[in-house]
């Protein structure tokens, strides 16, 4: 991140992937950074392009059609060597929604064939056609007080044999493959992924906050959420927790 406090952010497949208005997290991330006197530049790339993505300060990737995600899926074979680069230099990712299918070994899609995918985790992934909706509150792992948050599930994916490092421990709801699942997501060094919609960050704030600090320095991390965090006091009594 260069000294002028500029955050350079790419996003992929945003022509591919982009359903339920979870871009809604990039906003998010836009506006506080913003508030915090940083500027925030976005670069959008698809199927044309080979981005550079260890140069960027954040990488988003969201859910989408799985039509699109089999696309995208052949397509980000190509970008493997800078994505493992990204992830070694710590660059801060957010996968959500059944973009995670991209990350594992591979999954199945719907006509039975296998799309490989790019290995970073050794769960393989299931594109069943179903739809399978779900609310989920959890523990995120990345503290240590069990502060709880809260997430949706809409898929058509499910994912098995994810063996961590998880994200999310599951106190309500389903996890990566059904309900009754311990776990959700996993978080590797500084790439964030997981099932959940809402969008995650806006809903979440002290996952917000969580996202920023590892992206700008926890020390910059000064705004005012208390709103955010009473919508998400008000969500959880809903599940009396």
């Amino acid at each position: 991140m260069s000294e002028e406090k500029n955050v350079q952010v790419l996003w992929l497949y945003d022509d591919l992937l982009d359903l339920y208005g979870d871009s809604g997290n990039l906003t998010l991330i836009k506006k506080r950074l913003t508030q915090l006197g940083y500027q925030m530049f976005l670069t959008r790339a698809s199927l044309a392009d080979s981005p550079k993505v260890s140069e960027y300060d954040m990488v988003y990737i969201g859910p989408g059609k799985a039509k699109n995600l089999r696309r995208a899926c052949e397509h980000i074979l190509t970008l493997k060597d800078e994505i493992v680069k990204a992830i070694d230099e710590e660059k801060v990712i957010l996968v959500t929604g059944n973009a995670r299918l991209l990350l594992g070994k591979g999954y199945t899609d719907e006509d039975g064939s296998f799309v490989k995918g790019l290995e970073l985790f050794p769960y393989t992934g299931e594109e069943t056609g179903k739809v399978f909706i779900s609310d989920v509150v959890a523990n995120p792992q990345f503290e240590t007080n069990e502060s709880l948050l809260y997430g949706f599930i809409n898929r058509t994916g499910r994912i098995k044999d994810n063996v961590g490092p998880y994200l999310f421990k599951i106190v309500k709801g389903a996890g990566d493959e059904k309900k009754g699942d311990a776990f959700e997501g996993n978080l590797y060094k500084n790439l964030f992924s997981t099932w959940l919609l809402g969008p995650v960050l806006v809903k979440n704030p002290q996952m917000a906050r969580e996202f920023l600090g590892r992206l700008i320095g926890r020390e910059q991390i000064a705004y005012d959420d208390t709103l955010e965090t009473m919508a998400l006091k008000m969500t959880l009594k809903e599940f009396s927790l």
